[in-house]
């Protein structure tokens, strides 16, 4: 058993496909296909199953998932190991940074950083998807988090997260488990600017439709306490949410939907030594947990 068909069954997992899963591994779509086929007959068992709705993982695929991860996560741990070596690490990274990844990972990251390198600083310069790869491009930040694709760009994958419809809690669609794009178009919708408008525009153009969208906003606290409200519903990455208060709750998309967030690493870092510690330690905290799930609130 390798580490590159763990690698290929957990991209298969988070991506739904062995297509996408190839581009996510920056390798050939056969070479994905042999990595799973080889995985599976070392095993003695089916991972998944493919129809035209995509992959679905068996039982003893999800299973075997938990423990694929695992795998993973204890790579990255080594690649830690050896970067934190060095612990006399200083300098400076110079990170760019949006509101969908501060929420949730940004926090737990500084804080591991502050821990494993004392001597490292940490300058956040926090922006739009847009406008952190044009920082990224022009040297102003040295590493930033962006949704991929970006071709333009050197990036290295870091997660995958799902897309929810954030309602209010009595509304009627929470009468389902998840909620399709044809029923969100009969909705008013309140539209996250940035990386996410394209995003939600894309969903609605790949069915014929048009979002009635009454309010775009820039705010992510703003947005949500209008969905409260009852001035709408919204769409929002599981990165980006916080713990929902009572007034609010949160359904799959049906097909599911999912994004990759990925490091844009520029080409004129001030500190290498700083910048791949960075990197490394972003990885193993993105592989600890699925960040597809929206978060729970304490002791839950």
């Amino acid at each position: 058993m390798k580490l590159s068909q763990c690698a290929a069954f957990v991209a298969i997992a988070d991506t739904g496909s062995f297509t996408a899963a190839a581009r996510v591994l920056d390798v050939s779509q056969s070479a994905v296909s042999h990595a799973i086929s080889t995985l599976e007959t070392e095993l003695g068992v089916g991972l998944m199953k493919r129809d035209r709705s995509g992959v679905r993982l068996t039982d003893v695929g999800q299973r075997v998932l938990r423990h694929a991860r695992g795998v993973i996560q204890h790579a990255e741990s080594m690649r830690n190991v050896a970067v934190e070596f060095h612990d006399d690490l200083r300098g400076t990274v110079r990170l760019g940074t949006s509101q969908s990844f501060a929420c949730r990972l940004l926090p737990a990251l500084l804080t591991e950083l502050r821990h494993r390198f004392p001597a490292l600083e940490i300058e956040l310069r926090d922006g739009t998807d847009m406008q952190i790869t044009e920082w990224v491009r022009e040297y102003e930040v040295d590493v930033g988090i962006v949704v991929l694709p970006k071709p333009e760009l050197t990036t290295i994958p870091l997660l995958h997260d799902r897309m929810y419809a954030v309602l209010p809690a009595a509304h009627p669609l929470l009468a389902g488990t998840a909620v399709s794009v044809r029923q969100l178009a009969q909705e008013e919708i309140l539209l996250p600017v940035g990386a996410m408008e394209a995003m939600v525009t894309a969903l609605f153009e790949a069915e014929g439709l048009s979002p009635r969208i009454v309010h775009r906003v820039h705010d992510l606290n703003a947005l949500l306490a209008m969905v409260a409200a009852g001035h709408g519903l919204t769409l929002v990455p599981s990165l980006a949410m916080p713990v929902l208060s009572q007034e609010l709750r949160a359904l799959p998309l049906t097909p599911v939907v999912t994004r990759e967030l990925g490091i844009a690493v520029g080409s004129r870092v001030r500190d290498q030594r700083a910048s791949k510690a960075f990197v490394a330690t972003a990885r193993a905290l993105a592989a600890q947990q699925d960040w597809m799930l929206p978060p729970k609130p304490t002791g839950v």
